[in-house]
């Protein structure tokens, strides 16, 4: 039944490995309340064994403890520990691959991280806005819904346990992952990119944000019941090799008969164990299906009508890095969020958007700067073509079609998407250069020149002769002319015109226009206000305030290797269909060993610990019930030889207790009711004492009733 342990595992003392085996076959990755904790307590354990072992899963940090509000107190196994604690204990999964042909019923989607990609763009080029109830337009609901690959009939199972039914469900899932990651965040006009955690993003390979995704979409969208987590962590496994078709139903089965399968089979119906129970088949096809929207695996049968799957070349892994920032292992985590519309972010507005169009981290060639109209005229001459860079190029076709093979890094992509126009995003991703798209470079403040040189830069084998021509052609007639806010100054009267015209202090400040309008220098208004306010001509200010900093668009900075993406804190707290604040982590005292503390253990006796002795009917009564307060065994001598006992009730009239009795020997645990004449000798066994002892490390006991 079990894996070789781990080297975490290994550290663990055998009650630890058997309480941990069981909280994890009941619950998964799932927190359970202290009482269900007990129900599960070994038969071999005793309560303060049980206790001993808690805590010290809790140090290795195989254990959470969390708290709710009203006080409850709950234990849970660590999402980035689950993987590793089901590896150990459960070993072969079969991985039963499927002969002959297999007809496709769901086929993979496009990869949820070009997805996410398309999901960026749009709300870089068009804007998110919210309606006044706090709600996107409908017209940008349908337009981004319209670009997104997911069809809703993949996505039953989020449909199933969502709520959430005012938006289209890719489009909701899309914005649920968007905000999680932390690339937008929402204020009270809309949706809006957040640069600096784009620009990280959009540094990682294509492998590290589908294991990124993976992560999440694991731990958010499958159901959380146990048996559903556990097949999702075992379709995860390596051993399901991408691109060759593996048969659903053995995996069901193979749960089944290992316990995992979240039900309890009936005494004398072991033929039919092997049967995968309807619910978690139907549930386990649901999950492939999801899988498959997100561009993962595929779905199919086989030739004799049996399900089967079948992961896509770039396969998704559970690796230590995803798995260490998922949103239960953020520090602060448990700390609820606000929302999303707490988040601080940068303008939602769709024109600062644009300007992020430009940003790359590939080298300082690739961060383009604004065109003066002076330059109109050059931008069709000739640049100095910047240093072609070290990472693979993409292809541009004759007729102005730019292919982007895989291995081109996601940041060349998004300098390339503010340029040209994104066809599709497949395995092989496809662009247009096109006019349009030029003079939106310009608008964001890329000079076409440069664009031209950039192009020229990252495309393998350069740019074709006639699509450099038709571009600067385009580029002679972007920039001739330009439109500009101003700040503009405006008198009451010809008085109030002649007397600031007149000023000398404001000669470099204003340039006036007319005999009441002057334009002013937007970084010497505060000046301006002073000098005004000095002569009795105090301003007043109309739309904006003229003491604040002008904006400007802003643009990214080359990404340094030390700025590597990581989720934002409280992110399992964001998005549209995230379940709400987890329950308060609370923090541990990892500093020693498990301790145990007995109530009253100065005031007993120190030979009942000590001595294994005969006592008087009384007082043999007293060391049982005393066993019986603190949760602890007694070793005792029955029917000749000496055994384990553990108390679990006493009832009077006759006195009697009914507990365990663990046989030496045997490996057995036998429920059974004593009186206090049916031992002779007895002895208190304290439970840091026995630790050690051949009783704590026994794991294999069978109850027998």
């Amino acid at each position: 039944m079990r894996l070789e342990l781990t080297d975490d595992i290994c550290k663990l003392s055998a009650d630890a490995c058997e309480v941990l085996l069981r909280i994890a076959a009941e619950h998964a990755a799932s927190p359970c309340s202290a009482d269900s904790v007990e129900r599960l307590r070994p038969d071999f354990l005793c309560r303060a064994e049980q206790v001993l072992a808690l805590e010290e899963l809790l140090l290795t940090g195989m254990l959470e403890l969390r708290q709710k509000v009203w006080g409850e107190r709950l234990y849970q196994i660590p999402q980035q520990q689950y993987p590793l604690i089901l590896r150990s204990f459960w070993a072969g999964c079969p991985q039963v691959q499927v002969e002959g042909a297999v007809r496709v019923e769901h086929a993979a989607c496009s990869e949820l991280a070009g997805e996410i990609f398309q999901g960026l763009l749009f709300i870089a080029q068009e804007g998110l806005p919210l309606t006044s109830k706090g709600v996107i337009h409908k017209k940008q609901l349908s337009r981004l819904a319209g670009l997104l690959s997911m069809p809703e009939d993949h996505l039953s199972l989020i449909q199933s346990s969502s709520g959430r039914q005012s938006y289209p469900l890719p489009v909701a899932i899309m914005i649920d992952l968007l905000s999680v990651l932390g690339l937008i965040a929402r204020d009270s006009s809309g949706y809006g990119l957040d640069r600096p955690l784009l620009q990280r993003w959009l540094a990682l390979t294509a492998q590290e944000m589908t294991d990124t995704l993976y992560t999440l979409v694991i731990s958010r969208y499958g159901a959380p019941l146990p048996e559903e987590q556990h097949f999702r962590q075992l379709l995860s496994a390596a051993e399901f090799r991408p691109d060759e078709w593996f048969a659903v139903a053995p995996v069901l089965s193979w749960m089944r008969q290992s316990g995992l399968a979240g039900e309890q089979l009936v005494p004398g119906a072991a033929e039919t164990a092997s049967a995968p129970a309807p619910a978690l088949n139907q549930a386990a096809l649901a999950w492939i299906r999801l899988l498959a929207a997100f561009g993962w695996c595929e779905l199919g049968s086989s030739a004799e009508g049996e399900a089967c799957f079948r992961w896509k070349t770039l396969k998704p892994q559970l690796t230590r890095y995803s798995l260490g920032i998922t949103p239960q292992n953020q520090a602060g985590a448990e700390e609820a969020d606000s929302g999303p519309e707490t988040t601080s972010r940068t303008q939602s507005t769709s024109a600062s958007n644009q300007a992020i169009l430009d940003s790359t981290s590939e080298a300082p060639d690739t961060v383009l700067s604004p065109q003066r109209p002076a330059e109109a005229e050059a931008a069709s001459s000739p640049l100095p073509q910047a240093p072609a860079s070290a990472a693979p190029g993409f292809i541009i076709q004759p007729d102005f079609e730019v292919l982007v093979p895989p291995e081109v890094p996601y940041t060349v992509r998004w300098t390339l998407a503010g340029c040209a126009e994104l066809l599709h995003h497949e395995d092989l991703w496809s662009f247009r250069l096109t006019r349009e798209r030029l003079e939106a470079a310009a608008d964001q403040g890329r000079a076409p020149g440069e664009v031209i040189s950039w192009l020229n830069a990252h495309a393998a084998g350069g740019l074709p002769e006639q699509v450099e021509l038709a571009l600067r052609q385009w580029a002679r007639a972007i920039g001739r002319t330009e439109l500009a806010e101003v700040l503009l100054l405006s008198c009451a009267g010809e008085q109030e015109g002649e007397d600031i015209a007149a000023h000398p202090r404001l000669q470099d400040i204003v340039t006036r226009i007319g005999p009441l309008h002057f334009i002013v220098r937007p970084e010497a208004a505060v000046q301006l206000r002073k000098e005004l306010a000095a002569a009795g001509l105090t301003p007043s200010v109309k739309d904006g305030d003229l003491n604040g900093p002008v904006p400007h668009p802003q643009l990214f900075e080359p990404s340094g290797s030390a700025q590597r993406y990581e989720l934002p804190a409280a992110a399992g707290e964001r998005g549209l269909l995230g379940t709400g604040p987890s329950p308060k982590l609370l923090p541990l005292d990892r500093g020693g060993p498990p301790m145990l503390e007995l109530p009253g253990e100065e005031a007993v006796p120190q030979m009942w610990f000590n001595q294994w002795r005969q006592y008087h009917i009384t007082t043999a009564q007293k060391v049982m019930e005393q066993a019986l307060s603190w949760g602890i065994k007694v070793r005792l001598s029955y029917g000749g030889k000496a055994a384990d006992f553990i108390p679990e009730r006493i009832s009077g009239r006759p006195w009697k207790v009914r507990g365990i009795l663990l046989l030496p020997g045997t490996e057995t645990a036998e429920e059974i009711e004593l009186a206090a004449e049916d031992w002779q000798e007895i002895q208190l066994l304290h439970p840091l004492k026995a630790r050690n002892s051949s009783s704590a490390g026994a794991g294999g006991y069978v109850m027998i009733r």
